[in-house]
């Protein structure tokens, strides 16, 4: 035991730079594809996020029979915007995303790991919600997810600050 008390420990970094695309999942279906086809949408606070996302629609039940890195490549298959489903299998891993925005309640439902493991797969570093529910969150940051409600951070992130 004493051995193990004399281990130096390594400090976590103070600061973050994340370095892709942001991606809000808002309730406008055009919007949202227009995302997964490329384009990058500005944050304006009067774009009407997504709320109330499920882990099931973030894993729906039928992908979760993957347990490894393929799970990156279904995150959000379930999520409904004005009742379409425009996420498609691979378009968030494809897009080079890195952070996923949304509005209240982000991850309330099931507690499945699978949804943010799914996420992380794909690429997302860093969730961002009016409110994420505790059991998602605490899943997000056992798997290294930063998780945040101050909406700030999305231009500091575009602007490559930490």
């Amino acid at each position: 035991m004493t051995d193990l008390k004399t281990l130096p420990v390594q400090k976590r970094p103070t600061g973050v730079r994340l370095s892709g695309r942001i991606l809000f999942l808002t309730e406008d279906p055009a919007l949202l594809t227009s995302q997964l086809e490329g384009k990058d949408l500005d944050w304006n606070p009067a774009i009407k996020l997504r709320d109330d996302i499920s882990t099931d629609e973030i894993t729906p039940a039928y992908i979760c029979y993957y347990f490894d890195e393929t799970l990156g490549d279904f995150p959000y298959l379930g999520l409904k915007a004005g009742g379409e489903f425009p996420c498609k299998r691979g378009l968030v891993r494809a897009g080079g995303f890195v952070v996923s925005v949304s509005g209240k309640r982000r991850g309330k439902g099931s507690s499945r790991e699978q949804s943010p493991y799914a996420e992380l797969c794909a690429g997302i570093q860093c969730v961002v919600a009016e409110n994420i529910e505790r059991i998602y969150r605490q899943n997000c940051q056992n798997l290294g997810i930063l998780t945040s409600t101050d909406f700030g951070i999305l231009d500091r992130i575009r602007n490559g600050e930490e």
